[in-house]
Parts: structure tokens; sequence; C-alpha cells
């Protein structure tokens, strides 16, 4: 425990549901909402606090970190977060934003490349990637790039919806647990576990209402027939988040308050089973890939 992270204990609650370990709470600061990346509503990050096993000073490294606030949140308990983007831009930004915060660095490669730095080569006791890998062209080289990022028994933590377009985005899915499980076991890891995770129905129904229904309304007037952004430089949190920052107070406000209301009826996801028994399918799943070298 640290004066500022707590270990929590989680349960399965749901029939079939996967059982989960200790955790890791961030309890909100007022002082975030103005010191804070702007930010959209951070529902992913309760994917990584209720099932990554993350202790007070580890070593992380987040690739594709879009506003950095994931960073921003675990910076205060952790010893060191190397962030990964490939965009000169969102580095730049990101090397801007966290200047003054002496355990966050930044570095500009692509997953998917080969010539990986060597500097992140051991550097972590973690490596995760949140709604990333969906986007990842070459998904075996960015498991390979991962994979050697992490010092012996460290852990890969991904979770991404795996589902093929025309309903989804991405240009990376798995059909089945073979097709994950090869590519896993190709870039060196030794074990892993594979399920998904979905919102509490108490959590889905807030979320929708107070998120997604006025999006949704926004999106229609404004843009009818946008595509979704495929990159974090192409969504409006970044490419108006100079006109955002005087918001900083009320966005933030309005999201910590949904937050709020969505945690009232417990932790937001629970996990289940996926790709076992008669119907080994992953299409259609927020999978979650927890993985050791």
């Amino acid at each position: 425990m640290s004066s500022t992270g707590q270990i929590i204990s989680t349960m399965a609650a749901e029939p079939g549901a996967v059982r989960t370990e200790a955790r890791l709470r961030l309890p909100a600061q007022a002082r975030d909402l103005l010191s804070a990346p702007v930010h959209d509503l951070a529902v992913r990050d309760h994917i990584l606090l209720q099932f990554c096993p993350l202790r007070p000073g580890m070593r992380l490294l987040e690739a594709g970190p879009g506003s950095g606030y994931t960073a921003f949140r675990l910076a205060r308990v952790m010893r060191r977060i190397e962030l990964v983007d490939a965009a000169p831009e969102s580095v730049e930004a990101l090397r801007q934003q966290f200047a003054w915060l002496p355990n966050i660095q930044v570095t500009a490669a692509n997953l998917a490349d080969s010539s990986w730095p060597t500097a992140l080569r051991g550097c972590c006791d973690v490596a995760f990637a949140l709604d990333v890998f969906e986007y990842v062209f070459a998904p075996a080289a960015g498991l390979r790039n991962l994979a050697g990022s992490l010092e012996r028994q460290g852990m890969l933590f991904l979770t991404f919806p795996n589902v093929p377009p025309p309903v989804g985005d991405g240009v990376n899915y798995y059909r089945t647990r073979a097709e994950l499980e090869t590519q896993l076991r190709g870039a060196g890891f030794v074990r892993w576990e594979i399920f998904a995770v979905r919102l509490r129905p108490w959590a889905s129904a807030v979320f929708q209402l107070m998120h997604e229904l006025p999006l949704r309304l926004y999106r229609r007037s404004r843009r009818a027939g946008a595509e979704r952004p495929q990159t974090y430089e192409g969504t409006w949190a970044f490419r108006h988040r100079r006109q955002a920052a005087p918001l900083k107070l009320v966005l933030h406000s309005v999201w910590g308050l949904q937050e709020l209301l969505m945690r009232a009826g417990g932790p937001l996801y629970y996990a289940y089973p996926v790709g076992s028994g008669s119907n080994d399918c992953l299409y259609g799943h927020q999978l979650v890939v927890r993985a050791w070298v």
C-alpha cells in the first residue's frame, strides 16, 4: 500500500466470469481537474486497473498513450513510465506536457517496426496498450517488440475491441484463440491468459445515457457520416486540445461525475472466458491478453 495507491481485492460476480486478483486503485485528486491533460472519459483505464496486477514502484511502458492521462494518473505511484508513440506531433505534445514529471519519458517508435529502439529493451516490468493493438498493421512484430521491452518474468497487458470491418475500424483482429496464441508464442511469451470484459449493467447504462448518447447527437449534427479516427492525432481531443484547455475544469468535472455515477454500482467491468468450447470465435469481444516472458 502507498499513500496514493491502494491495493484492493475484486472478485468476479457474474456466472462464468473470470476471477480477478488484487488491483491498484488510484483515488482522484481535486487538483487533477486542472493539472491533468485534456481527456475524454477514461473508461478503458478501469480495465487496466481492475485486471492488471500493478504495484506501486513498478516500471511501465505504455504504447499509444493518447492524451497521456493514464500515465499522468499512474506517475504519482510508479517508479518510471515510458510512453511510446509513432506520431511525431503526439510525441512532441507529450514531451512538452510532461516536461515537469521526471519519471515520465517519451520515445518516438512504431510498435510494428522491426527497428525497435535499443533503449526500450528490458526497460519495464509491465508493458500495456489500451485500445491500440487493433490498429497495429504488423501485430506479430508488435508483440515481439513488447516482449523485448519486458524484464524477465515481466507482463504484457493488452485490451482491444476484436471486431472486424465493417462494424469495427481496426486492421488487426483474430477469429480464433489459436491465431492469437501462435503470435504470442512466436513473440517469446511462455504463458498467457485470454479473456473478455464487458461493462456491468449499471455502468453501461450510465455510460450510454450520459456519454455515448450526447456524443452521437453531437456528431450527427456536426459531422454526419464522419469515420472514426484510427489515430489519436485525428481525434477531436487532440486537434482542439489548445481551445479546450480553458474548459478543463468543466470537462474534467463532467467526466468525474460520470465516473462517480458509473462506480456507484461497484467495479465497472466483469470478465468472462472466450474462445473455448463449441463456439471458439473471438469476434465481437473486448479482449484482454495477459502474457508473461
